[in-house]
């Protein structure tokens, strides 16, 4: 995996803003290119923590219709979920059911049963979690 080092981060930020208006048919300099992944749950990043030997971070790029309804699940450790786009209707065992608009950030407690919902227009958001290194993603819902 290439890696890009903090100077080369701030370089890029700085130097954004620096390109000619652009003409008839170019994108300008703010119009970003946004990644479209996959209807479904993407893992874009699973990494070992050097500060936490035998824990990983999962990142995952989460993308789901409208009105979409996933199955119980849960994790082992807690789960962390940031609204880019849509809502998300929060309905995790043992707590009110709420909805979740983009920019919104819920954290869903470990070893909880929740079943991922996409509000009226889907969802897209950014999933978290750290795990022990080699334990399931995801554990159904009735699952000892």
């Amino acid at each position: 995996m290439r890696r890009l080092s903090g100077v080369a981060v701030l370089l890029a930020l700085a130097t954004a803003g620096c390109e000619e208006p652009a003409g008839e048919g170019e994108r300008r300099a703010d119009q970003l290119e946004i990644v479209q992944p996959a209807i479904g749950s993407n893992e874009i990043l699973r990494e070992t923590l050097s500060a936490a030997p035998g824990h990983e971070l999962i990142v995952a790029d989460l993308v789901l219709g409208p009105d979409a309804i996933g199955e119980p699940h849960s994790h082992p450790w807690e789960e962390y979920l940031y609204v880019l786009g849509g809502s998300a209707v929060l309905d995790v065992e043992g707590f009110e059911t709420q909805t979740l608009n983009a920019g919104e950030v819920a954290t869903i407690p470990a070893r909880t049963v929740h079943t991922p919902r996409a509000g009226p227009s889907g969802i897209r958001a950014i999933v978290m979690r750290v795990h022990d290194a080699g334990d399931l993603l995801s554990i159904p819902a009735g699952t000892p």
